[in-house]
């Protein structure tokens, strides 16, 4: 392996070591500039390593192919070119299609990306001083691409601590700045190895100065016009069905309903878009509470809350991170709520007065701060006793389930002895009232048959005496043979058995 093979390895782990710190630094801050730099360094893994499968096939073929290696170099250097126009469009895409947001820790990620930029410079310086002691068109293409990349990592720089000045727009900006630079190294690289591919001899006496790049005036005017091209076509923006765009300028709203569709507003410093979605109902988690209940007891809290936003302006001007505001607040409205409650209401039936109490909470505290979010529905997740005093809840929920089976088994037995006893009493309340009814009719009838026979008697003495008395004697002797005798009939000589009936 030759010094050639050698550089493009080292440069290789430098670029690994770069991805990494790129990425972890736009993960951390934010920054659409440094990961469209990441993905830069991803790259450029790719293209030297295919870089250092040329120069191996070169090193091998060089005695038998000199000609055809050197034609190999110059079609890799520009195969190198046309990966940095493909980066250049896809740094402007990010540009220009990502929401900019605030950046975060941007002193430590200032820092990391100017290690960033050292790193970018010691590889091109490297690179290209190889290619020259070695004659690697490849290598010094690759090492002017490093070189670009120093500058795109400037710009990313610069973006990054523009956050600190209040001018988080800027970062978009750099990374627009980044792509010109890589379109100028791609046109460079191209049109130098495509002219030594096609015309080997008119370029042979100028082969210094294909390295470097020509600045003349056309050029100045041309990289200024496309930067000037690029600062106000950044000033286009898209808003979604689903999204509601907030403008700004001088950081003074202007416009706070920009409707679905292709809109343009001046790009930072002058003016800001933000673009928030409206359209989408977002959710929260209080996470897993352990609460105190109104009768001192322990009771574990987890509570969902949907919300979308109803007013952009209100939302982008008062509020930072809405997930940590809408999880605080319904902590906060949930710890009151539970605090004026017994454990047996929050593990019973009052969940769902729980959630309706905690829902006007929540509606209450976002209108008072006009955040400009409104609170969809509230669902407590989980309402359970903790762990360590399970067991016990298990024991009162056991005593409890036994209550309630004394109590069905109590009132089954009501049910049935009441139903019987009324059953028994109209029975005997009704036997009493006929026996009433019989005992007055009967009484009603002996006195209008006692009436009658005074009426008789009254009418006709004798006869009335002579008839009560044969019914007396009816009464008294029911079972004896009555004989009548006339007033003539002489009772000595008639002999009379009254004890006898008639056939003895």
């Amino acid at each position: 392996m030759g010094r050639k093979e050698k550089t493009i390895l080292i440069t290789i782990v430098a670029n690994i070591i770069l991805i990494i710190l790129r990425f972890s630094l736009a993960s951390l801050s934010g920054s659409i500039g440094l990961q469209a730099n990441a993905w830069h360094s991803f790259t450029d893994v790719f293209v030297t390593s295919i870089v250092f499968i040329g120069l191996m096939v070169t090193r091998y073929g060089a005695e038998k192919l000199k000609f055809a290696s050197k034609k190999a170099e110059n079609i890799l250097a520009i195969f190198v070119s046309l990966f940095i126009f493909y980066m250049g469009v896809e740094i402007l895409s990010d540009a220009l299609k990502s929401e900019q947001t605030e950046l975060r820790y941007v002193p430590f990620v200032a820092a990391g990306a100017f290690v960033g930029v050292i790193i970018n410079y010691f590889m091109a310086r490297y690179k290209i001083y190889v290619g020259e002691q070695t004659g690697s068109e490849s290598l010094m293409a690759d090492g002017y691409h490093s070189k670009m990349d120093m500058y795109c990592s400037i710009a990313v720089l610069v973006g990054v601590i523009g956050s600190l000045f209040s001018m988080p727009d800027l970062d978009k900006v750099s990374a627009i700045v980044a792509m010109v630079l890589l379109m100028i190294a791609g046109y460079e690289i191209f049109t130098s190895n495509l002219r030594m591919l096609l015309h080997p001899e008119e370029v042979q006496s100028e082969h210094a100065h294909h390295h470097g790049f020509h600045y003349n005036k056309k050029m100045v005017f041309g990289i200024s016009g496309l930067l000037v091209v690029s600062y106000f076509v950044s000033g286009v923006y898209i808003v979604n069905l689903d999204e509601t765009g907030v403008v700004r300028r001088f950081g003074e709203v202007v416009q706070t309903n920009s409707q679905p569709g292709i809109h343009y507003n001046f790009p930072a410093p002058i003016g800001q878009v933000t673009v928030v979605k409206t359209g989408n109902i977002e959710k929260v988690e209080t996470g897993q509470q352990e609460l105190l209940s109104g009768d001192t007891n322990l009771v574990n809290i987890n509570m969902s809350v949907h919300y979308r936003i109803n007013n952009a302006a209100n939302y982008i001007l008062n509020v930072r991170n809405p997930d940590l505001l809408i999880q605080s607040s319904a902590t906060t409205s949930i710890r009151q709520i539970v605090g004026e409650r017994n454990i047996d209401y929050i593990l019973t039936e009052g969940k769902e007065e729980i959630e309706t109490a905690a829902m006007t909470l929540l509606k209450e505290t976002m209108d008072k701060n006009n955040t400009g979010i409104e609170v969809v529905s509230v669902q407590l997740v989980q309402s359970e006793p903790p762990a360590s005093v399970i067991a016990s809840f298990q024991d009162l929920a056991t005593a409890r389930q036994d209550q309630s089976i004394y109590i069905n088994q109590a009132t089954s037995y009501k049910n049935t002895i009441i139903p019987q006893a009324k059953a028994e009493a109209y029975k005997t309340i009704a036997e009493a009232e006929g026996y009433q009814k019989e005992k007055i009719q009967t009484a009603e009838g002996d006195a209008a048959l006692f009436i009658q026979k005074q009426e008789a008697y009254v009418a006709s003495r004798s006869v009335t005496e002579f008839r009560l008395y044969m019914e007396a004697m009816e009464k008294v002797l029911p079972n004896v043979q009555k004989l009548l005798l006339g007033e003539g009939v002489k009772i000595n000589n008639a002999d009379l058995w009254l004890t006898k009936k008639p056939n003895d």
